[in-house]
């Protein structure tokens, strides 16, 4: 095997359907040029990082306010600033997932195995948040 072979190949099918796909549709459509590779996409990526960062926000559904500003100070890195205005519920988007797919599988040293299905974090996390409401924690605890 030379250096030059990679280890593994996606199908058509494979490439077709990931989400890089959709989202270089989406760049596409958005940006009024086409990208035909992944080197073009994040070569425009790097040349109009607001138009890619706003992209990613509306594209990944984020639920928030986006606010007004996308990129501050976009050519420090570090020290640029992302969506710096932006208002929105973490919690809220990591568990925007619901029944009984995997949410969360964890293996741990010793062979221990534990999963939970969306409705099942969904449902820890209610009684966690009850506790904390209990407790007096409110926004900016």
């Amino acid at each position: 095997m030379s250096v030059e072979t990679p280890l593994w190949v996606p199908s058509a099918k494979q490439v077709a359907e990931a989400p890089l796909t959709a989202f270089m549709a989406e760049v596409s459509a958005r940006a009024g040029r086409a990208f035909s590779s992944y080197a073009e996409l994040h070569a425009w990526s790097v040349d109009e990082r607001e138009a890619f960062w706003d992209l990613v926000w509306d594209f990944c559904g984020i639920v928030g306010d986006k606010g007004g500003r996308v990129l501050v100070d976009g050519d420090k890195m570090p020290g640029a600033a992302f969506f710096p205005d932006a208002r929105l519920n973490f919690a809220e988007n990591l568990l925007r997932g619901s029944g009984s797919g995997e949410a969360i599988v964890f293996r741990g040293e010793g062979k221990v195995e534990r999963r939970l299905s969306w409705d099942e974090l969904a449902a820890l996390v209610s009684k966690l948040q009850q506790l904390f409401v209990s407790l007096g924690v409110t926004t900016g605890d």
